[in-house]
């Protein structure tokens, strides 16, 4: 009796053993090609790739990276062609993903590591995600700037005129973000960056330039992204940052996948890469705060609970994105 019972023990463990061992060998059979559309650092997106095509060697993603403002100008274009080209979608407009994820344009997607991610992370039902967290913030030049900086408002000091960095609202998501965060803000408004332009601004295109042009000493201080600072001050460059006393500006960047898609399965393992602890620790490699809780919060990285934000209303640049870039564009000169 006792041997029955061995045997029926040692089958039941084979039954549950063989379906994990078809899913591997399913995964390790997975090949073709897709498509990621982003604005994502594209050295960053391409780490994440290229490790993900060297687990996966049948595999090939493919990238178009630009800043969120032209990537989607492009994804626009195709939509109305009905002709999407991408498998994958990242970028930092919240409210162009909502606009996607209305139309029925994103797969609600089957991702094992969602289980990991905060709910606050997951989007409209699991049609898109956060990878990581970023926020907008102010690095300066610790070879230039001698007195303490704060927040927003010290970008008005007189003894930065000239010396400011700032990307365009014509150009990135993030700081389209941030400039309909401030904007509708009563503490600040449109005043704020007529102020800010008056003090002789500097623009850019990118946050990556801005960061760049800060850790060099042509600007004094910049509004970037607080994971480039972090890359700058790791590779010895004189430049440190502050999160605003005021608040800074959380920048989320969805990651979805177009539901015209023609390779699914290889999409979903390639966000599910992303999500999962290999993924995040490329992440954090490159200077991110990770999202997925079997993943330490890497040393010296604040709390996301510590870091004080400004609210961002996604409906106002929903129904004010052509005034807010007219109003960016005539107050800068960039038109």
């Amino acid at each position: 009796m006792k041997k029955l019972v061995l045997i029926l023990a040692v089958l039941f463990s084979c039954s549950l053993i063989v379906p994990c061992a078809l899913v591997k060998e399913a995964r390790a059979d997975l090949g073709g090609s897709i498509t990621v559309y982003t604005s994502e650092t594209l050295t960053d997106i391409q780490d994440l790739a290229n490790a993900f095509m060297a687990k996966n060697r049948k595999t090939k993603v493919d990238i178009y990276r630009s800043g969120t403002v032209e990537v989607t100008a492009k994804l626009q274009a195709e939509m109305q062609a009905d002709s999407i080209q991408a498998d994958v979608l990242w970028f930092a407009d919240m409210d162009f993903f909502d606009d996607l994820a209305g139309r029925g344009l994103l797969v609600k997607a089957d991702i094992p590591e969602a289980k990991n991610i905060p709910p606050d992370f997951i989007y409209w039902d699991g049609r898109a995600y956060e990878a990581r967290l970023i926020y907008q913030i102010i690095a300066y030049n610790t070879d230039k700037v001698k007195k303490p900086v704060k927040g927003w408002k010290d970008l008005l000091d007189p003894d930065y005129r000239g010396k400011v960095g700032t990307a365009s609202a014509l150009y990135s998501g993030a700081t389209l973000t941030q400039v309909t965060t401030l904007a509708n803000n009563p503490n600040f408004g449109w005043d704020f960056y007529r102020k800010f332009k008056a003090n002789d601004c500097k623009l850019v295109k990118g946050n990556g330039a801005v960061a760049r042009s800060v850790a060099t000493g042509e600007y004094y201080v910049g509004i970037t992204i607080d994971f480039m600072a972090r890359d700058l001050i790791a590779k010895g460059s004189p430049v440190a940052y502050v999160y605003q006393q005021e608040g800074t500006v959380y920048i989320p960047t969805p990651m979805g996948i177009v539901s015209k898609t023609k390779n699914l399965e290889l999409a979903e393992a390639f966000l599910n890469f992303v999500l999962g602890v290999d993924g995040q620790k490329i992440l954090i490699k490159n200077g991110y705060v990770p999202l997925n809780k079997t993943v330490p919060l890497p040393q010296g990285l604040p709390s996301p609970s510590d870091i004080k934000i400004l609210k961002t209303d996604w409906n106002y640049l929903r129904n004010n994105r052509d005034h807010i870039r007219d109003m960016w564009g005539q107050i800068m000169g960039e038109m």
